[in-house]
């Protein structure tokens, strides 16, 4: 069973702020967000079955991380993140290109439904952050990735299926 993440989002505080980064979090939401007991900051519950993805707005850098939680069970490597409380697993690191690629996919992803694309399998993640870090991340393997993966298809019906309209 993996753990649910909970995250921080902080929110402006002018000049007195002690966080040096601003940040974006999407992902399966476990319940509505709260502000925390200081006020400062915004605070998110994540399912950690689910993919999340970490965007980290930085002074002179971005960086995003597609994150889950982390299984004790399982020989994951456990990590740690600013703004995250709780264990986590990191499948997928970005900077610079594949910052605003992997910023691209979530956008076309979540167009039509904010949480699908976060609950698909983590091997759909996987590939897709291959398909990123290889520089193929165009709409159109996207599509294909998202047509290959049973979870979506079931998800979506079966009628959007191209290949079957091919094979006909």
């Amino acid at each position: 069973m993996r753990q649910n993440l909970l995250v921080f989002v902080p929110q402006e505080g002018g000049k007195s702020s002690s966080v040096s980064y601003s940040m974006y979090a999407c992902g399966v939401k476990k319940e509505k967000p709260e502000f925390s007991a200081d006020g400062k900051s915004l605070c998110f519950k994540f399912d950690g079955n689910c993919v999340a993805v970490l965007f980290y707005y930085f002074s002179g850098f971005k960086r995003a991380y597609v994150v889950t939680g982390w299984d004790a069970s399982a020989s994951e490597m456990k990590s740690a993140l600013p703004g995250v409380e709780g264990d986590l697993f990191i499948l997928f690191a970005a900077t610079g290109r594949d910052f605003r690629s992997l910023e691209y996919v979530i956008h076309f992803l979540t167009k039509y439904n904010e949480e699908m694309a976060f609950k698909l399998p983590l091997s759909f993640w996987f590939r897709l952050c291959a398909l990123i870090q290889g520089r193929n991340a165009k709409r159109s393997s996207v599509l294909h990735l998202l047509h290959t993966t049973k979870e979506a298809l079931d998800f979506y019906g079966r009628q959007n299926d191209t290949r079957a309209e091919v094979s006909a």
